[in-house]
């Protein structure tokens, strides 16, 4: 009986955080929709509210080991203004924050940077979505 609890409450744990993560991705999505959108391939990483994809750069990779995301964003938010929204939208979305500009999640490891009045005076977002091993 022990074995199987051992072997049963790990995939039990793994589906209600996979449950979770669901229902936070239905209940921000609309949220995020309308306010700035989704990176395109990243399986729902929100592009920060008054920056635009740079789509023509954006690059998408499937694995079998997972998918790499490359993907940029403009705008004229400073750092520490997309540090704040994505330190606050992210572990609702359930990444775990590890580091500064990193996040894991269910295998993958999301890294953010910023580099501030680049392009025109427009700051320049890079997100990075790789597989976490």
């Amino acid at each position: 009986m022990i074995d199987l609890m051992k072997r049963i409450f790990p995939a039990l744990v793994k589906a209600l955080s996979a449950l979770l993560v669901g229902a936070a991705l239905m209940i921000l999505t609309p949220v995020l929709a309308s306010e700035g959108g989704f990176f395109a391939g990243s399986g729902g990483v929100p592009i920060v509210p008054g920056m635009e994809e740079m789509e023509e750069l954006g690059v998408v990779f499937d694995k079998p080991e997972g998918r790499i995301v490359e993907a940029f964003a403009s705008g004229h938010l400073s750092q520490e203004d997309v540090r704040e929204f994505y330190g606050r939208a992210l572990p609702q979305l359930g990444w775990e924050v590890i580091g500064e500009g990193l996040f894991v999640r269910e295998g993958e490891v999301l890294k953010i940077e910023i580099l501030e009045g680049v392009e025109n005076s427009r700051s320049i977002l890079r997100i990075i979505l790789a597989p976490s091993q």
